[in-house]
């Protein structure tokens, strides 16, 4: 580690002395060619990680991984070649080593190598009309994972863009090739990722006194070389145009077009066509017109909708807005068709009131017509979205009810945070295994989906990823009812406290057809309570609601507060507080879910030289359809600048409980920066 650190020194050493030098441009020519100014930065980063795992009824499992690296990075920016508008180049390159010495359980292991990279960007002709800018980097790093211990990843890119400003419409075209690669061990086991992507981009874009109009196509051919089965091609194109028009320019025209295919992977298709027109007859009255399209297709076949909607909105002085629409759309759904016709309106009214006081008043209503025809009693839905949210990923319901279990399909298609001890799956989309990384759950006529947490190689469902969902599910042969909905507001806002409260409901009533137990009645009510308050040092408030909900499908009941604090006694010293609270209730099917969290925040900023942030925080989740999850967190992070020289040190702890499960897992990183540039 000695000789490894005295090596980079010396490393740093002659790049200063000579690359960083009055002397270096000498030996070329200047009227060639051109070195622009040096910019470099030594680096050198250490890396303690422990975690501690005890499950009842099992052995403990100990991990630990200590991490050393070292970089030098050189970079030489604006060099150019005759004249700075010909030819303009930046060169850079990153040599380091890195050490590993990774323990888990009985298992010991030392790993070390060499990390390099490089960036290079050239630009031709960058002020002319027509240029062009290639570029290539590669970045290789490598980190601890916990149970897949070490992990080395590799990532390059590479491509050129070719400008054309003086076209029509001034474009820009590109071409990159992106290369990912990351290996990590598993036990014994050794999982690799490899994929490579080269992207055609086309992007054209122009602005006119009255409009604008922009284009984009973008091509994707990704291939997975350890898991082919999951290499796919994309092509996706965008049209957007928006004008105004009209003697005073008060009618605006939008314009969408998109166009999607994916091959391979999880074949998809999908056209969406928007026509928004909006007319502003005077400053109180507005109307819009809108036509909306959309098609989307896979192997469970394919869903259209056509869309028509019309809507006024006049205000009267400042205190009444009104609003009137109206909407009817055709949709085909694998299996049959349905046809909506809505029509409905509202109010939002504000009166002032005496001491600084408003009484915020909201009404509205509407009447719906649905007429379904299914003569096969089986319908499809094509990638339905669910977003788990953060702290934890709870269950999910699935929007249509008597879904058919064994036609879901779950794929993950945007991915969150990525937890400690996971590795980053292949993808997106990445397809999930039932039982592996999610389940199914029954909640009377609707299905759950329910995330299992990833683990190693295992992609699993975790705080923030996204997915997408399709199945199919019953519905009945034929069926026509109307939905009647109404909804009411109110609140007495004062500035420093504000009560609410809220009604939604909704009836449906069959008029012919067969199928009333797929109609759904509900109701809901909230009422809640705002406290608040405004200072120039303090900012504080605290929230409580409660809502009951009504529902042929599911009825609960639910409490809720939230609480925030800002204090600033001093202009370098800031304090922080918040914390939520939930209590979520249903009986019929019985559940409870209880979740609680907290985090309090010290951030300390000195001239600009020094920053500290440290904080503590605790998350709480009971809930009878999943373990317990409870995580305790407390850390400090800090950034010092002397000179040149950056120091960064973090330490952070973290304790876990997952059902029978405790983990604690302390990580320390040490990161030391010296930059040195010329001139």
């Amino acid at each position: 580690m000695k000789a490894r650190t005295l090596l980079i020194c010396l490393i740093s050493v002659i790049a200063e002395t000579f690359f960083f030098s009055p002397q270096s441009p000498a030996q070329y020519d200047p009227q060639i060619f051109n070195l622009g100014p040096w910019e470099g930065q030594l680096e050198s980063r250490f890396d303690f990680a422990r975690r501690d795992t005890k499950t009842a009824g099992s052995p403990s499992l100990m991990f630990r991984n200590i991490h050393d690296e070292t970089l030098l990075t050189l970079r030489n920016i604006s060099s150019y070649i005759l004249d700075p508008g010909l030819v303009n180049l930046t060169l850079g390159g990153t040599f380091g080593m890195s050490q590993d010495w990774f323990t888990q359980s009985d298992f010991k292991e030392r790993r070390s190598g060499t990390l390099w990279g490089y960036d290079a960007f050239v630009s031709i002709l960058a002020e002319k009309p027509y240029s062009l800018n290639l570029f290539a980097n590669r970045n290789q790093s490598s980190y601890s994972g916990d149970l897949a211990g070490q992990i080395n990843v590799l990532s390059e890119n590479r491509g050129a863009t070719l400008f054309a400003r003086r076209l029509y419409l001034p474009s820009m075209l590109t071409f990159r090739q992106e290369i990912q690669e990351s290996e990590s061990r598993v036990a014994d086991t050794t999982a690799r990722r490899e994929e490579r992507r080269n992207i055609v981009t086309y992007q054209g874009e122009r602005g006119w006194v009255d409009s604008e109009m922009s284009l984009r196509y973008e091509f994707i051919d990704s291939a997975d070389k350890v898991f082919p089965k999951l290499s796919y091609r994309s092509n996706e194109g965008t049209q957007i145009y928006g004008q105004d028009f009209g003697e005073e320019l008060n009618w605006h025209w939008d314009s969408r077009l998109r166009g999607f295919m994916r091959t391979g992977v999880a074949d998809t298709t999908n056209v969406t066509i928007d026509e928004l027109l909006r007319i502003d007859h005077s400053d109180t009255l507005k109307t819009n017109y809108r036509y909306s399209f959309a098609r989307t297709g896979n192997e469970l076949g394919s869903t259209m909708t056509n869309l028509g909607q019309v809507g006024l909105t006049h205000r009267l002085y400042e205190s009444l807005t009104s609003n009137l629409s109206a909407d009817a759309s055709m949709q085909s759904l694998p299996g049959g068709r349905t046809y909506t016709v809505r029509g409905g309106g509202g109010f939002d009214y504000t009166k002032r009131l005496p001491a600084d006081g408003r009484l915020n008043v909201r009404l509205g209503g509407s009447l719906e017509y649905e007429n379904e025809r299914f003569p096969s009693g089986e319908s499809a839905v094509l990638a339905e979205t669910l977003t788990f949210a953060a702290p934890f990923a709870l269950p999910i319901a699935l929007r249509n009810p008597f879904v058919i279990i064994s036609s879901v399909v779950v794929r993950k298609v945007a991915f969150g945070p990525l937890p400690f001890g996971c590795v980053l799956p292949p993808g997106p989309p990445t397809p999930l295994v039932l039982g592996v990384d999610y389940t199914l759950n029954t909640v009377g006529d609707l299905t759950e989906v329910v995330p299992i947490p990833c683990a190693g190689v295992t992609a699993g469902i975790n705080p923030g990823d996204v997915v997408e969902v399709d199945y199919r599910f019953d519905v009945p042969n034929s069926l026509a009812f109307i939905a009647k909905a109404w909804h009411g507001g109110l609140s007495l806002d004062y500035r420093w406290i504000r009560p609410y409260y809220s009604h939604e409901q909704t009836t449906q009533t069959p008029l012919s057809g067969s199928g009333s137990q797929f109609l759904t009645e509900s109701r809901s009510d909230t009422v809640g309570l705002e406290l608040r308050y405004e200072g120039q040092r303090l900012r504080a408030g605290i929230t409580g609601e409660r809502r009951w909900s009504q529902s042929t499908r599911l009825s609960y009941d639910s409490t809720r507060s939230t609480q925030f604090l800002t204090f600033t006694p001093f202009s370098d010293l800031t304090l922080g507080f918040n914390a939520e609270e939930s209590l979520y209730n249903s009986s019929d099917p019985k559940r409870e879910t209880l979740s609680l969290s907290g985090r309090a925040t010290v951030t300390y900023l000195w001239n600009s030289s020094l920053f500290i942030d440290a904080f503590g925080g605790y998350r709480r989740l009971n809930d009878s359809q999943v373990p317990t999850d409870q995580v305790t967190e407390a850390g400090v992070r800090a950034r010092w600048y002397y000179r040149k020289v950056e120091i960064s040190p973090t330490f952070q702890f973290t304790n876990r409980q997952r059902g029978d499960t405790e983990s604690r897992e302390f990580r320390l990183m040490l990161q030391m920066i010296r930059r040195f540039s010329y001139p």
